[in-house]
């Protein structure tokens, strides 16, 4: 698919002219230099023609930034990989010397460019942009992404761009759009969650760092192996609720929920140097709480010996017995290590979350719990299971018709769900009961 990359500076507003571009607000967007830091791609069109747009860091050629050195090699990642760059600059700052160092290297990849002169905020200031015809483009348009001014206007210049063989595609792959599994990598900062995506793509598609919050926004990446296609959804590190303020890191972790809810499966990165810890139970919390289908990685295990591995390994469990469901693997991002076993099994604990079950087979398995151990009595009297039925959808969910609902509590329910799983094949799914409840006839 032709691939369009939004460059310049920082804080010259590449990810609202990305959002404007897409038709949603898939960028973080604050008014703070340095806030993409990873590629954010997106998919969008323009008079009936599908492309790939994709937002970048703002380029800096200073080492000020901690984060400058990893964002000029996603960029210039991006420059080779780009069919067409636009360069948003700042029209009421007119031109800078960034710009310039900016615009020469892109003159150097010989690919068509667009100057986008943003912050063009009514026709009137259009003038503006005439300046930036000095940094050597042919195309330059005045443009506004909070007027949505001129928006248009550069989608026609793109459109010009795309060959005529592109455009004669644009619905031959419509049919195969929901044909991978969404996997949301989540944990808390510094886990290794973009490491261990790298690991599985073989290349540096998202930033590296050892400093805790380098990933902000959820970087979606499509990914096939042996014919199996995976869309990973790479997000921020979820910190401790008292730690985030208000602002890019709020909407960072209201990101990564975000993602949990819309994964088919969802990875759970634990650091094996540290364990599960508390933030990494209230993260699987919200995975379980959402019946989410999930892969627990216990990453970095190349920095532990043989019987440490073993006793972090029973550490987690323990902390996180409540996600029993989801099976562990053990990786090392840095050696590459368990990477075909992880996605071995994500595509397993998917398959397992759309199984239908048999309804006279799941009312064999209620009996055969039934007959391990009886629900409590309730309000004096014996509480009754009649029968069950499997509802539509992901992941299993059970209907039960039972004589009183509300007497079916926690422990008991979760002895039947841990049961049912076994009997019925179900050990790496969660499953959903659901109780029905009606009064016994009078005989």
């Amino acid at each position: 698919m032709f691939r369009v990359a939004i460059v310049g500076r920082p804080n010259v507003g590449k990810s609202s002219l990305f959002n404007r571009l897409v038709g949603k607000r898939k960028a973080i967007v604050e008014d703070i230099p340095g806030v993409t830091r990873d590629r954010i791609v997106s998919t969008t069109d323009w008079r009936g023609v599908k492309f790939e747009v994709v937002d970048t860091g703002g380029y800096i050629t200073s080492d000020e930034d901690k984060f400058a050195p990893y964002i000029r090699k996603q960029v210039e990642k991006e420059l080779e990989e780009a069919d067409l760059l636009v360069l948003v600059v700042d029209g009421k700052q007119g031109i800078t010397p960034l710009d310039k160092e900016i615009a020469t290297m892109l003159h150097k990849t010989e690919k068509p460019v667009i100057v986008a002169v943003n912050k063009i905020d009514d026709p009137e200031k259009e003038k503006l942009a005439y300046e930036f015809y000095e940094l050597g483009f042919d195309e330059v348009v005045p443009i506004s992404t909070i007027q949505k001014f001129g928006v248009a206007e550069l989608l026609d210049k793109i459109y010009q761009h795309i060959p005529d063989y592109e455009k004669e595609l644009e619905y031959e792959e419509e049919e195969e759009e929901q044909d991978y599994i969404k996997v949301a990598i989540v944990g808390k900062p510094n886990a290794g969650k973009s490491s261990l995506l790298n690991a599985i793509l073989g290349e540096e598609r998202v930033l590296v760092s050892e400093i805790p919050g380098t990933t902000r926004d959820t970087v979606d990446t499509l990914f096939e192996k042996d014919g199996q296609k995976f869309l990973f959804l790479d997000t921020a590190g979820i910190r401790k609720k008292s730690k985030v303020e208000y602002g890019v890191e709020f909407f960072s972790v209201g990101r990564s929920i975000e993602a949990i809810e819309k994964a088919d499966v969802v990875v759970l990165v634990i650091d094996a140097t540290q364990g599960a810890t508390e933030q990494d139970q209230k993260i699987a919390g919200l995975i379980q709480r959402r019946y989410k289908p999930a892969v627990i990685v216990i990453n970095k295990i190349d920095m532990l010996k043989e019987k440490e591995i073993e006793k972090v390994v029973n550490q987690v469990k323990e902390k996180l017995y409540f996600l029993s469901y989801a099976p562990i693997v053990l990786t090392s991002a840095a050696k590459k290590i368990g990477i075909d076993e992880l996605l071995n099994k994500i595509v397993y604990v998917y398959q397992q979350a759309w199984k239908r079950v048999g309804t006279g087979q799941l009312n064999r398995a209620i009996r055969q719990v039934l007959a391990l151990r009886q629900p409590p009595s309730y309000q004096g009297k014996p509480l009754k299971i009649y029968y069950a039925t499997q509802l539509e959808g992901k992941p299993p969910a059970f209907l039960l018709f039972v004589n009183k609902a509300e007497g079916f509590k926690e422990n008991y329910v979760k002895f039947l769900e841990a049961n049912l799983r076994k009997l019925l094949g179900l050990e790496n799914a969660p499953i959903k009961l659901i109780f029905r409840g009606k009064e016994e006839e009078k005989e």
